[in-house]
């Protein structure tokens, strides 16, 4: 009997063909409109960013956090892709083709902080929220221990929210903060929305998707993802907004 196993060889199919793909994508999609209904409803300052007054230390925290955030999920999304490879070659190069456009988006997000006069002694000195860090416990977790497409599940929600919701914020904020202070973002997002990222995590959710119960998983982590992002906006709320009230 051949030990050899988990090693993607079999190169399976997808479970749904592009017609009936394109019916799953939907269902995913409106699961996300949901939770972005919701995500404004419960979260506080979940709109903020399309506010006329910005508060000043929220978005300063908020940006320098993307740097870390980004420069953190390198190493837990090389561990989700080490987990693909086991499962689907196809994927596992569609992913890492993603990873390499992203991997160093760090730098846009710096250029902004620079912008905002924060220093990397700043950076450095600023611990990541507690969120921030889960997050990419989580990712670990779930790759060693669950199934890596709830990693590629997250990158779908990112990609979709952003290309639904990052546009409209980037106007506001051209006014609210200033052009010349979100360059870096303007880049990112214009890259995200250009190569179709959202595209992109689909086409590897197909081809990890190899079940009915499949589908169900993706919604799952969507909700466990959005928990944690979620937890992330309060912390960033009551670390500035909460702080300085207080005082």
């Amino acid at each position: 009997m051949n030990r050899v196993t988990n090693c993607g060889i079999l190169r399976p199919k997808p479970f749904y063909s592009l017609a009936e793909g394109q019916q799953v994508r939907a269902r995913l999609d409106s699961y996300l409109d949901q939770k972005m209904k919701e995500w404004s409803d419960t979260v506080p300052y979940a709109n903020h960013l399309e506010s006329k007054d910005i508060n000043s230390e929220w978005y300063r925290r908020h940006t320098l956090e993307h740097v870390w955030r980004i420069r953190l999920s390198r190493s837990a999304h090389c561990k989700a892709l080490h987990a693909i490879t086991k499962v689907s070659p196809e994927a596992a190069q569609l992913y890492a083709e993603y990873q390499a456009d992203e991997m160093n988006h760090d730098t846009l997000f710096w250029e902004d902080c620079e912008a905002l006069g924060i220093t990397k002694e700043e950076l450095l000195s600023t611990e990541p929220f507690l969120a921030t860090r889960l997050l990419q416990g989580f990712f670990y977790f779930i790759s060693e221990h669950e199934n890596p497409i709830g990693v590629v599940a997250s990158s779908y929600l990112v990609e979709y929210t952003t290309a639904k919701l990052t546009p409209k914020q980037m106007e506001s904020m051209k006014t609210s903060v200033g052009e010349e202070k979100i360059q870096g973002q303007l880049a990112h997002i214009n890259t995200d929305l250009g190569d179709d990222h959202a595209g992109e995590m689909w086409r590897i959710l197909r081809l990890l998707i190899q079940s009915e119960d499949d589908v169900e998983l993706v919604l799952r982590y969507f909700d466990d993802i959005q928990t944690i992002l979620a937890m992330y906006f309060r912390e960033l709320y009551e670390a500035t907004i909460t702080t300085s009230h207080a005082a």
